[in-house]
């Protein structure tokens, strides 16, 4: 028998607390949670308390907590512009790692990631749990029975995804500040994104989008319509905070098929409801039980997800999302931010110089945006108007 995986944590907030030690403590035969880490003192102890750990297994350094020989695969929970640092020391120590969606804030900073692991022979995975909805396995099952025949297009649509506030000790509102989420609900809820692509078969070769913000004054965008082509091939995915529909299609040159949510909502909010294929022999409703709520969905996909890493560890194999998976999934939200203030088709990937590569979302601002483009006119990703026209120039 497989001895158990020895991961620690490091970064208490919410998710880490919620769903990543709940995930583990579902397999024990597959880890052994041996230790966490964060540099604020209560969510430290809501973590230590969480995971059943001893005092002397706890740090409010990082780097205490990597300098241990008796950690196998660190998890990074922090902020995403905070990962690039822990993943990096992390591959460097020797540790496998386990990384929350979006790989960073930055494109740059996840090739960083992704060079480390791999001159340090170390596996990085990045969370991707939608993967493991039963729904998305059985439509990626009928894809490629080619009962859908050649795959031409993908909906995907998350209009009603909740706006939710981060951990009260660090700072709830972090993932509106661009700087250090990289974006608005897009590159949080860019589980849309990685799912369309997956489904459609091939990853984009170019994008084009319309971002806005959901409320006046916010710095990222609450509202994101995005088209990601792959030569014939090409995704629709449209992801907003509010009450918007959800759902998703996929439509082949045989048949379609067709995931429905309970009230047209969106997952994992709302449960999934029914998955149709038709084709010229007439519309089938797959045999599949309606879906769990909530917390039991989310629970069940993160215990797949860290049961596949720890597979990818264990069989030296790659993980359902490796960090150049997740590094261009990056990209194609930022090149969606681009082609909104730009009013044009963005081309990945990214040149290794670029603003976009180096700086993500915010170097939007090293760019020649538009004066009159929405995007700048309602100061997103720190754009507003040029120094020239907010001084009367």
């Amino acid at each position: 028998m497989t001895e158990p995986l020895r991961v620690a944590l490091v970064g208490c907030g919410n998710i880490a607390l919620g769903h990543h030690i709940p995930a583990y403590l579902a397999v024990p035969e597959r880890f052994r949670i041996v230790g966490i880490a964060d540099p604020t003192p209560e969510r430290l102890e809501l973590g230590r308390a969480a995971a059943g750990l001893a005092a002397d297994q706890v740090h409010a350094d990082v780097a205490e907590l990597l300098a241990r020989a008796d950690v196998d695969a660190v998890d990074v929970c922090t902020p995403q512009h905070l990962h690039r640092d822990v993943a990096v020391a992390a591959a460097r120590a020797g540790k496998h790692v386990l990384c929350e969606k979006p790989i960073a804030a930055v494109p740059a900073d996840a090739e960083a990631m992704r060079a480390a692991a791999a001159e340090a022979g170390t596996v990085l995975a990045v969370v991707a749990n939608y993967l493991f909805f039963p729904e998305m396995v059985v439509l990626r099952r009928i894809i490629e029975s080619g009962e859908l025949g050649e795959i031409r297009t993908v909906r995907v649509d998350m209009l009603g995804v909740h706006d939710l506030p981060g951990a009260a000790g660090y700072k709830p509102a972090w993932r509106h500040d661009p700087a250090q989420s990289g974006g608005g609900v897009l590159v949080d809820m860019l589980h849309g994104v990685y799912l369309a692509e997956s489904l459609l078969g091939e990853r984009a070769r170019q994008v084009s989008a319309f971002v806005d913000s959901g409320t006046d004054g916010d710095a990222v965008e609450g509202l994101a319509l995005c088209r990601l082509e792959a030569e014939r091939r090409v995704a629709l995915v449209n992801i907003g905070w509010g009450v918007g529909p959800g759902g998703v299609i996929v439509h082949g040159e045989s048949g379609r098929a067709v995931a429905q949510y309970r009230d047209n909502g969106t997952m994992p909010w709302a449960p999934f409801e029914s998955l149709t294929v038709t084709t010229e022999h007439g519309t089938r409703t797959v045999d599949l039980p309606a879906g769990p709520e909530l917390e039991p969905l989310v629970l069940a996909s993160m215990r797949d997800t860290v049961v596949d890493f720890a597979d990818a560890v264990r069989d030296g194999r790659a993980p359902a999302a490796d960090a150049a998976a997740a590094l261009h999934i990056l990209e194609v939200t930022v090149a969606a931010y681009a082609s909104g203030a730009l009013g044009r088709t963005v081309p990945l990937p990214f040149p290794e110089d670029g603003a976009l590569f180096r700086r993500g979302a915010v170097g939007l601002t090293e760019l020649d945006v538009p004066e009159a483009a929405l995007v700048r006119r309602r100061g997103l990703f720190g754009l507003g108007p040029s120094p020239a026209i907010a001084g009367g120039a």
